[in-house]
């Protein structure tokens, strides 16, 4: 059976923005994959993606709350600020070294967006960390209906990627015990995602189960 895919933008649309070192500890991926996705729609907005017209904002000169401007695909001074501020909306806290950040916290991201832009932000998760197809159809319905990037989790409290891309496919296994045999159809999904790790990590597919979607809406 042939795959199905659906994008949102490109890879050269993708912001390359990583973790750095924050308060002796890493900043979080939390903080890090809300700043990819509040980038990526302000630079629609800039570019004349009709959808994002007029949310322009959400980055600011030196990623503060001053004039406008379009935030940078490489990382820099004002993106590390973007983030920073993100780190402290959401409530990321050092564990083992690594920046954590609960599900029930990501929300907390809306403090950034508030005064910069009018885009909304939408958030599900499971407290436990349970993969739920609901979850995943989130993610899946803003790349393929929006054409837009959503943040999931993979890992419980372990990583916050940004999906761009997903993909589906129908197959049928067939299975036999002694003498009876029968077919099942089978649905394999994918999420293409940018896993916040700069240039080197913003295209890898991984299974589409997730515990956690987060959603922008201009």
């Amino acid at each position: 059976m042939s795959w199905n895919y659906f994008w949102a933008g490109s890879a050269g649309d993708q912001p390359r923005y990583n973790q750095f070192t924050y308060g002796g500890c890493a900043v979080g991926c939390g903080p890090v994959a809300w700043a990819i996705l509040f980038a990526w729609a302000d630079r629609q907005a800039a570019g004349g993606n009709a959808y994002w017209a007029g949310r322009n904002g959400l980055y600011r000169v030196g990623g503060g709350r001053g004039a406008d401007a379009v935030a940078p695909i490489a990382q820099d001074a004002g993106v590390n600020a973007m983030i920073t501020e993100l780190h402290h909306a959401v409530g990321t806290f050092c564990a083992f070294g690594s920046g954590a950040t609960t599900p029930w916290d990501m929300p907390g991201a809306w403090r950034y967006v508030n005064g910069r832009s009018y885009t909304r932000l939408s958030t599900h998760w499971n407290t436990f960390g349970v993969h739920e197809t609901r979850l995943a159809n989130y993610a899946a319905e803003s790349i393929a209906y929006r054409r837009t990037p959503a943040v999931i989790g993979t890992g419980w409290l372990s990583h916050y990627p940004v999906a761009w891309g997903y993909a589906w496919q129908r197959r049928v296994v067939r299975h036999s015990f002694l003498w009876w045999s029968w077919e099942e159809t089978v649905t394999d999904t994918a999420f293409y995602v940018n896993q916040g790790w700069g240039g080197g990590g913003n295209g890898e597919w991984i299974d589409a189960g997730t515990w956690f979607a987060g959603e922008i809406y201009p």
